[in-house]
């Protein structure tokens, strides 16, 4: 009985040194690829950064009219459009909060 009392023992101590070895190796696993994700995510970063400044810099030239390449006019061209858009609008902005405060003044001076 004490024979298969050790036994059990020994076999219930393996598989939990064996679990606590699993747990181990899963959470230095759990570790490096942490590590990799996160240089993948700043490599990512690092790239959509080259783009942006590539773009930035195709657009000068475009403005500067040194673009040859038929893509990339049509793409500076929507840009330079976006440009002019928001350009128009925010002169609308402008305009109505003019409007407004002109209102807004002659409200003011009917009460006198």
């Amino acid at each position: 009985m004490q024979e298969k009392m050790q036994e059990f023992l020994s076999k219930l101590g393996k598989t939990a040194s064996n679990a606590a070895t699993r747990a181990g190796n899963k959470a230095e696993e759990l570790k490096e690829v942490s590590k990799l994700k996160s240089r993948i995510s700043s490599a990512r970063s690092d790239i959509g950064i080259a783009k942006k400044d590539i773009g930035d810099y195709c657009y000068k030239l475009f403005k500067e009219g040194k673009i040859d390449d038929p893509t990339i006019t049509e793409l500076c061209e929507q840009i330079r459009d976006s440009y002019e858009e928001i350009q128009n609008m925010e002169n609308m902005i402008e305009e109505t909060r003019e409007e407004f405060r002109e209102k807004a003044e002659s409200i003011g001076e009917e009460k006198l």
